[in-house]
């Protein structure tokens, strides 16, 4: 069977759950959108691969980075974006976005030296073909 796993890091085995439940539920409220903690995701199972895409609008291409380490695929990406408005009566508002975010993925049966990436209109496509299975034929063992 093919798999393509979210990989986690599971940070909370020392803290109580309810410490855990309250650090997800207040993330929202100080400032932090989703994309600067994560980005969205989709894998397709599509028979002789796996097809990832990621939206990650607003990232240059070249801010984008996939690397493979001990079965784990990793993407992240970082951004700084500086907007500057000018108003009536001299009035200047400056904004400033900035960070990083990463998602990790275990690899299994997938040709990880075949992967191909894509970055188009802010979604990263990923094609990662599947290792073919080659299944032998069930067969019992005599003990002499």
């Amino acid at each position: 069977m093919s798999t393509l796993i979210p990989y986690r890091h599971n940070n909370h085995l020392s803290r109580p759950d309810a410490m855990s439940f309250m650090d997800d539920f207040f993330r929202p409220f100080f400032g932090m959108d989703n994309f600067t903690s994560t980005f969205s995701v989709d894998v397709k199972d599509e028979g002789d691969k796996f097809v990832l895409e990621a939206d990650m609008p607003g990232v240059k291409r070249e801010d984008i980075h996939i690397d493979i380490n001990d079965d784990v695929l990793t993407i992240a990406a970082e951004w700084n974006a500086e907007k500057k408005n000018e108003r009536q009566n001299g009035y200047i508002m400056n904004e400033r976005r900035s960070g990083r975010a990463s998602r990790s993925f275990t690899l299994e049966n997938v040709k990880e030296d075949e992967i191909s990436a894509e970055y188009k209109d802010g979604v990263l496509t990923l094609t990662m073909p599947k290792v073919t299975e080659t299944r032998k034929s069930p067969r019992r063992i005599e003990i002499q």
